[in-house]
């Protein structure tokens, strides 16, 4: 599919769902192709990591204390389970946030394509 893409935040998307409750929550971003129609597709999908620092040494605090974390995106594999599980998710349970994300993109892509006819409009009427 090609076409445009947007970046689809997720956080807190629940991995297991058994009789209402929710478990492995995680958090990250996808990569989301989509058409003029609102058809789409997950192109990419990447999680949020983190490592622990070590402690800061013994002494008078700073006045901006140091991360206590190093944070990363960790791209998963297309085959990855992990990818896969998110993926199913993405397209099923999330489909209608995800296709929410998909329509607000493309009413901003009309609003700045309206925008530049009527700049090129003032543009040709000026003689610019």
């Amino acid at each position: 599919m090609t076409g445009r893409t947007l970046e689809f935040r997720f956080e807190e998307l629940p991995l297991v769902v058994d009789d209402g409750f929710e478990a492995a929550e995680v958090s990250g971003r996808a990569e989301i192709s989509f058409h003029g129609d609102g058809e789409w597709c997950v192109r990419a999908i990447a999680l949020d990591g983190a490592r622990r620092l070590p402690a800061a040494p013994a002494g008078p605090p700073p006045a901006d204390p140091p991360p206590r974390f190093a944070r990363r995106s960790i791209a998963l594999d297309d085959g990855d389970p992990l990818f896969l599980r998110i993926l199913d998710r993405l397209e099923h349970a999330w489909a209608g946030r995800v296709a929410d994300a998909v329509i607000a993109a493309l009413g901003e892509a009309r609003a700045a394509r309206d925008d530049d006819r009527h700049d090129h409009r003032r543009a040709l009427r000026c003689g610019i």
